[in-house]
């Protein structure tokens, strides 16, 4: 008999973390908030996602049969698993180590609509792009905010290019634009980039950034919110059926315990790994992947000086461009995009991926060494194969997604990027549901993720709050920032114990109270989980072990 109990479950997963209110029922998708009663304190319900949500949710992917398995709990999957269980689909989605442990957690962090592509005349990919940037922009406007983008352009040849590529640019996002380009000044460069080395005149252009990694634990929330069954930390190891896949084999990578998973149809959205999954159904052909590293490096407060993110020309002469971005206190830099046939799980910085990156970064801001290098990471590109290809520059293969099916049963998306994987989700789910007999639209469109309402709002009823509290204004911004509509969760915990309200290492941002939200609100089970991509700890240079304190 599976170990997992009945006795583990809770009703819906969630926690009320307010007395004196009553919970609403009945609620459409996204409504699930408490009811005020007489002289309480407004609260929105917040969704408990945690070791015990996971343990519960295992138990009924043991018992129960779903319409849907997801396999991957990168973007795409849990874009998936939001898709189809808004049409009304029963899901499970397993992981086989944590939510956006991939390629979704190690991206440039920018939703964009790829100015280069148009190089390539990928027209429909950028308007694409483009489209899903302002749904996203709209959908989670506290994740996905503007950024002020800086081309330099000292010369009227490279002036004209320019100008014409954003113009088109803009003209393609139809009024979804987040900003439109505006020609600077030396002196207006100079300004937004203290540390530039030479004065240049260019243009200012506007894209989105995001926490790619808190991004995706938003949807798989939503996900779950919606009605899905999600568990990190679950592997898959056989797909089940015989000429028809029926399931699939499951270990929980935290207790060992092995179990099946039964569905009538199987997704697999493993991204990178997709040909390997794919590979574990007899009859399963068709999916080649052509992996393309990408390479980010991390430098230490004060040694790139720059307030806006630039895209700079890289110094190979390559036609590739190096963005450099401000986060946090940091600025990072990349990427690469060189052909991978190493380890899928554990890609490396290697010293020419160093080296290329840090050599367009030292063009722009002289004085910077390798040495003000404090971090770094690298992911892998799921690029598809593409006939004819012969040895094609990975930068030169397209970022469409493709859809396998076969064998019976089995479905594999792969391809795509961050910006677009809800329109991926809605591709594969409209498939799956036509062929499991129909189900409702994409309702995708309209599911806010984390935040009902305008951020600047929020922001100002923040302020009073953290005001009250003692705290300076800008933890306001980055609770809402990091939490959308439960900020008020994680001020009230500060509340109830202020050392909540520190953070968890001297001259760092990160708050204690981050950490503690992790595990309850976050589903993190190790300590990876927490500092590498709930935190981001390991991006601003900490690890576990350097002097962290743990609430």
């Amino acid at each position: 008999m599976c170990a997992y109990s009945r006795q583990c479950k809770t009703f819906g997963g969630f926690t009320a973390f307010a007395s004196g209110i009553g919970i609403g029922i009945g609620r459409g998708l996204d409504e699930y908030i408490f009811e005020e009663a007489p002289g309480a304190s407004y609260y929105r319900l917040v969704l408990t996602f945690s070791a015990q949500t996971r343990t519960a949710g295992l138990t009924r992917m043991a018992e129960d049969r779903f319409d849907v398995l997801v396999i991957g709990g990168g973007i795409t999957g849990a874009g998936i698993a939001l898709d189809a269980t808004a049409r009304g689909l029963s899901v499970a989605l397993v992981e086989k180590d944590d939510f956006a442990a991939g390629t979704s957690g190690r991206s440039s962090r920018l939703v964009h609509g790829g100015l280069r592509y148009l190089e390539h005349g990928e027209f429909g990919l950028v308007l694409q792009s483009l489209r899903e940037r302002g749904i996203l922009f709209r959908l989670a406007p506290h994740l996905v905010r503007p950024v002020p983008m800086y081309m330099l352009a000292g010369d009227l040849r490279r002036r004209a290019t320019y100008r014409a590529g954003l113009t088109g640019y803009e003209m393609l996002a139809a009024g979804r634009n987040v900003g439109y380009h505006t020609s600077v000044r030396a002196g207006q460069v100079a300004e937004a980039i203290p540390g530039l080395g030479e004065p240049s005149r260019g243009f200012r252009y506007f894209e989105c950034q995001t926490d790619d990694a808190r991004l995706t634990i938003e949807v798989a929330r939503a996900a779950q919110a919606a009605g899905a069954v999600l568990a990190n930390h679950a592997r898959v190891t056989g797909l089940l059926g015989d000429g028809r896949v029926t399931g699939a084999a499951v270990t929980d990578e935290i207790t060992g315990q092995g179990f099946e998973v039964r569905a009538r149809a199987v997704v697999n959205a493993t991204g990178i790994w997709a040909e390997r999954v794919a590979g574990l159904a007899d009859g399963s052909g068709g999916v080649q992947l052509r992996p393309s590293k990408g390479v980010h490096l991390v430098f230490a407060p004060g040694a790139v000086r720059t307030t806006a993110a630039v895209a700079a020309p890289s110094a190979a002469h390559d036609g590739r461009y190096i963005f450099i971005v401000p986060w946090e206190d940091r600025v990072y830099a990349g990427t690469t995009d060189t052909p991978y046939r190493g380890d899928l799980d554990d890609p490396e910085v290697g010293e020419a991926d160093r080296d290329y990156i840090l050599a367009a970064v030292v063009r722009l801001f002289p004085g910077v060494t390798g040495d003000d290098v404090v971090a770094s990471w690298a992911g892998l590109r799921p690029l598809l194969g593409q006939d004819g290809a012969g040895d094609a520059k990975s930068s030169d293969l397209s970022r469409k997604h493709a859809i396998f099916a076969g064998p019976f049963g089995l479905y594999t998306i792969t391809g795509g990027k961050l910006t677009t994987y809800r329109v991926m989700a809605e591709d594969l789910v409209d498939r799956v549901a036509a062929d499991l007999g129909g189900s409702g639209g994409c309702r995708t469109r309209e599911i806010p993720l984390g935040l009902h309402g305008s951020a600047a709002a929020a922001v100002r009823l923040a302020r009073d709050e953290v005001r009250r509290l003692g705290l300076p204004p800008r933890t306001a911004v980055r609770l809402v920032q990091r939490y959308g509509d439960d900020w008020r969760q994680a001020a009230r915990m500060i509340g109830e114990d202020l050392i909540l309200g520190e953070p968890v290492a001297d001259g760092l941002p990160v708050l204690g109270v981050e950490v503690a939200l992790a595990r309850s609100r976050e589903m993190a089970l190790t300590d990876e989980d927490i500092y590498v991509r709930r935190t981001r700890l390991t991006t601003l240079g900490l690890t576990p072990s350097a002097g962290s304190r743990q609430p």
